[in-house]
């Protein structure tokens, strides 16, 4: 059922951390750590489920209010002869309870077809269809003791998931089919399996733009860290439709021998106590690793905001976290007396986020992004996440259109680049999460450096070779590293879309070379 590469690393238990992965010798990058196949896997809700929803027997997204019904259940599917609806590992043995609910509704989908419940429902019928991997399941830490009556993710569970299947399907089976898939089932157990996905589940995103969520046996023991030194990816098309979503775990950074090895929960680009909050909420435990044990964050400093002073006298400092493990902490500043409470740093950052998320999601233009980059410039340092996030989606934009192509614009571009691209290496070394934004990054670089090099200078000529070198030659290594850092991610959609249009951008460059004789 389950295969690992059990002889690159040992199973560790502690009261702090419960179970870990120690390395047993060193590892180099590209090594495997472990593969495994899922013990059980389900589709997510879709954005917008009035609009669509995934197919329940092979996930591909249907129109919602024209799609087809499974002719027994009544749930969305692709076709009725998807290949899944028959299949146990899909819907075949899930229809037999959902199908005690034969009505099927035009109104208010979302409420109606909940797919979130779907993969605690799977779990569940494990216990009768494959009892090993049930077994496995249950052993998975639930956290439990934090999901009490009350707090937000229990009442949450208990309506949208618990309820839903014990009110809608369970309670209505007839007692043979509840006797055959169901001998033991109660809130309390679909509640500890909530906790157990919840804790343990890792999305899959498909690639007609659906998203799964599924369990794992070894690799949910990975330890979590802010830089973390793995990599997963999975196994999205295979001619053994069994070794489907099978996942890799890799070495992306040198580990040492009785090393941790770890992975990533939350955001790269997210600053600690937003990261820490995260980990919290979702997998209740506080992180201690060294990004979030330094106030700098490895010196990129994306979390810090400027100081201005004491009302009286302008300063030049910064407010960093005294002890940013500690959530109430007060921020002090670099140059001055001056210190900030937690909780009115955490009220501004909140809302400047807001801010950027509204215009990223608008889809901004230069105008746009550059007058809140230009505002928040005021308040935040320069490497703050919060301006990553404009600067990247201009350099997106930068050299792009006709009025952004002044030399002035290239070498903004340019700096803004590399400057992005040195936090991101900071923060991410292995590429282990970022691989996107770094390629995207190295590209926009590359696309930069060579638009100046075809610039006609300021007095009417044309670049010499010997002025043209020095940029072709970064931009060589630019394009190099794009395509280089996107190696694990082509069996993901928008890895390999964002590599084929590198591809191109190395062939034109290539071809530039060619036309004024450069020897790289």
């Amino acid at each position: 059922m389950l295969c690992a590469i059990f002889f690159v690393f040992q199973v560790e238990t502690s009261d702090e951390l419960g179970r870990y992965l120690v390395a047993v010798r060193d590892l180099s990058p590209g090594e495997l750590v472990l593969t495994e196949k899922p013990i059980v896997f389900a589709p997510k809700t879709m954005p917008d489920p009035e609009a669509q929803m995934p197919c329940v027997g092979c996930y591909k997204p249907v129109f919602t209010d024209v799609g087809e019904r499974c002719a027994k259940c009544g749930w969305p599917v692709c076709s009725g002869n998807c290949p899944g609806l028959t299949d146990p590992r899909h819907h075949g043995v899930e229809c037999e309870i959902l199908s005690a609910r034969p009505e099927c509704v035009l109104d208010e989908m979302a409420d109606y077809y909940r797919h979130d419940a779907l993969l605690p429902l799977r779990c569940i019928l494990l216990q009768k269809t494959e009892p090993e991997k049930w077994k496995c399941i249950m052993q998975m830490q639930s956290h439990m003791e934090c999901r009490t009556p009350g707090s937000e993710a229990y009442d949450e569970a208990n309506e949208f998931i618990v309820e839903y299947l014990l009110e809608n399907f369970i309670k209505k089976l007839d007692k043979s089919v509840k006797d055959k898939y169901l001998p033991e089932v109660s809130k309390d157990l679909i509640h500890k399996i909530c906790g157990i996905i919840d804790t343990n589940a890792l999305e899959i995103r498909l690639p007609d733009g659906s998203e799964l969520q599924a369990l794992y046996a070894n690799t949910c023991i990975l330890e979590h860290s802010c830089i973390p030194n793995t990599k997963h990816t999975f196994n999205h098309s295979t001619e053994d439709k069994s070794d489907l979503y099978r996942i890799t775990v890799k070495v992306v950074v040198p580990v040492m021998k009785d090393q941790h090895i770890t992975t990533m929960y939350s955001h790269a680009l997210w600053g600690t106590q937003a990261r820490r909050q995260h980990l919290k909420d979702t997998k209740y435990f506080s992180c201690k690793c060294p990004r979030c044990s330094d106030p700098s964050e490895l010196g990129t400093f994306v979390s810090t905001m400027k100081c201005f002073g004491d009302g009286t006298n302008p300063c030049n400092g910064i407010h960093l976290p005294e002890d940013p493990l500690d959530d109430e902490t007060d921020w002090a500043c670099s140059e001055c007396p001056v210190k900030v409470n937690n909780s009115q740093i955490n009220m501004l950052i909140s809302q400047m986020g807001e801010e950027v998320d509204n215009v990223l999601m608008m889809g901004g233009s230069v105008t746009m992004l550059e007058n809140l980059l230009c505002r928040l410039s005021m308040f935040l340092h320069p490497n703050h996440y919060h301006l990553y996030s404009l600067k990247h989606s201009l350099v997106q934009l930068y050299g792009r259109q006709p009025s952004y192509m002044s030399e002035e614009i290239l070498d903004k571009k340019i700096k803004m680049c590399r400057d992005l691209i040195q936090i991101t290496i900071t923060l991410d070394p292995g590429n282990a999460r970022l691989s996107l934004y770094s390629s995207v990054l190295q590209h926009e670089l590359h696309s930069a450096l060579i638009l100046k090099a075809k610039k006609v200078n300021s007095n009417g000529t044309f670049k010499t070779v010997e002025e043209i070198m020095p940029l072709a030659i970064e931009a060589k290594t630019c394009i190099e590293s794009a395509l280089e850092v996107l190696k694990d991610d082509l069996e993901e959609t928008s890895g390999r879309r964002l590599y084929d249009v590198i591809k191109e951008s190395q062939k034109e460059f290539e071809k530039f070379c060619k036309e004024k004789n450069l020897s790289l």
